[in-house]
Order: C-alpha cells, then structure tokens, then sequence
C-alpha cells in the first residue's frame, strides 16, 4: 500500500508577530507520498502585509524562470523578481507573460506576442527593458501558457462566440509563408478555462473535465473531477498532468488523481523536477520536487484522495 503524509503548513513570516517567525497557513494542507526525493520548500516565503494591501487591486501575472525564480507581474506593466532583487516597468502595455524552459521571457501585449529585451544603460544610466514584437496573436485571445518543450498555448474567444486553443511552436512549424505562426488545436463552443501540452498532445479543461487532444486533432475524454471546476493545468517535461481549481491542486494520470494541496486560489507551473504553487492570496510560492516519482501513485481507483473536509469544499 502507497503511504501518504498529511501536513499542515507552516510558514516562515515576512514579518516576526509577538516574537515568533513561525505560523500556520490558514486553510492549507498539504497530502504528500512518503517517498525519497518528493519533498517541499518555501520559494518565496507570503509577501508582508503592505504589499499585499497595495497590490491586490491589480491583476496579476506569475511565471518561474528556468533557474527557479518567480516572477511577478502587476497592473499591465510593472515587473518583479524578490529572489534577485530585479524590478523594471515596460512601456508596452501587457497582460501575460511567461518564461520558456531556454530561458526566453514572451508577453503577450493588446495584439502582438513580444520577446523581452535588454538593452544596456549609457555611463550611469540603468539598462532599458522594451518588447520585440515577434507575431500577431489569434483574436480575442485572454490566457497565455508556457508548454514544454519551449511553446506556447494560447486560449481565445469570446462568452458568446467560438472558442479555441492555439498552439504557438515556431521551432517546429513556420507555416506557408516561411515564418512562424499559429496553429489551431481546438475549437469549442464552452468557454476553455485551462490548457496544458507540449506541441504534440495537448490538454483541455472545460469546466469539471479534462480532455486530451493527439497529434492527430483525436479527441479523448481524460479525467472529470468530481466536484469542482478545473481553472489550471500544467505538464511536467516528465509528463505528469497537474491541475488546479478554486480550492486545491493535484497530481492526474491514466489510472487516478491525487489531491496534494488544499488551498484558496492556488495557480501552477512546472520547471524541471519540479511544480511551482503559488498561493494567490498572499503571493507566497512553494516547490514540491521530485514530480516524477508521482508515477508511482498513478494508481487504481481513479478518483480524487479527500485532504480535508473544510467547509468550502463541501
């Protein structure tokens, strides 16, 4: 029998209260394999109070770089990495971005899909961050994904019309005219909350389901949760599915899901070994490495390991 470990997370504060720099997360949980190598750890410890106050008005864009590091974006524009101390403001406005396993930052700007670039400040000036455009996006389009092996999602479309799922890999499709462009993976007329894959299979949530897309454009049903809706999806270059939805996030394979974390508003992204948790209440990041042993846990019966019975999840 394959033994788990429930955990209640503590945290490390921003900011000591009554001389303790320890305290328990609220609402969270962790259920986790007893297995070596499969562990936690604090990437970014849960913002102070002040940034939290200041920021939660804006909308916010997270991804992790190839190294690990999390970066934060707010307000269309403003640019942030606590763990190098970086900041920059672009000009472009944007409303996605995301960094590629080789280590390329992309925005997605009002129509266009930009690389970032840097250049270099004159005598005591600080260097300049401004947006290459490289293509057009697809129209309406609301939600950019990084996939694995170095590509890009997107989800577009509107309440009331067509929605699809574009996939952007210009290392292996340049498209009639000799450069490169989009393809389309899939079309709905159910709104798409969520999108995963890495250029040949593809994963699609709508609403409690997940289907899976092959190369060739088949369509399978992969997974439904049983009560709650789907809201992120991500793929380790390993291959393991991980989802997330309002209140929790978790491991699904051919035979079964695992529900790792209970946690409000969670969102998620994998880098190597490793899946990123960012906890959107506070901004706080957690890793929990050593993803692909979750293989071992792929188990029967399919279905969804309860971690705890609070009561929004009831």
């Amino acid at each position: 029998m394959k033994k788990f470990l429930l955990i209640v997370l503590l945290i490390a504060s921003f900011v000591p209260v009554s001389g303790q720099d320890i305290e328990i997360m609220p609402d969270t949980t962790m259920l986790l394999p007893l297995a070596e190598g499969v562990e936690t750890r604090w990437v970014l410890p849960p913002a102070s109070p002040d940034f939290i106050a200041r920021h939660r008005p804006m909308r916010l864009a997270y991804t992790v770089d190839n190294d690990g590091h999390v970066w934060l974006a707010f307000d269309y524009g403003s640019v942030l990495c606590p763990q190098k101390g970086y900041s920059f403001k672009l000009e472009d406005a944007f409303w996605d971005f995301v960094c590629l396993d080789n280590g390329v930052m992309l925005f997605a700007t009002t129509s266009r899909l930009a690389l970032l670039t840097v250049a270099p400040g004159q005598k005591d000036q600080q260097p300049t961050a401004m947006l290459q455009p490289i293509a057009m996006l697809p129209r309406d389009c609301n939600r950019m994904v990084k996939g694995a092996d170095n590509c890009l999602y997107f989800i577009c479309g509107k309440e009331n019309g067509e929605n699809s799922v574009w996939l952007f890999k210009p290392q292996a499709y340049q498209g009639p005219r000799g450069i490169p462009e989009f393809q389309k993976v899939f079309t709905s007329e159910i709104p798409i909350s969520a999108v995963a894959g890495d250029g040949i299979t593809t994963w699609i949530a709508t609403g409690r389901m997940i289907m899976r897309v092959d190369g060739q454009k088949r369509l399978q049903r992969y997974y439904q949760h049983p009560y709650q809706a789907i809201v992120d999806l991500a793929l380790a270059k390993s291959g393991q599915l991980f989802y997330a939805t309002s209140f929790a996030a978790g491991y699904v394979g051919e035979n079964g899901a695992i529900e790792l974390f209970n946690t409000r508003g969670p969102r998620i992204t994998c880098v190597a070994d490793s899946l990123y948790l960012l906890f959107s209440p506070d901004y706080g990041v957690i890793a929990l490495d050593g993803i692909s042993k979750l293989r071992n846990y792929d188990l029967q019966p399919a279905g969804i390991k309860k971690v705890s019975a609070v009561s929004y999840d009831r």
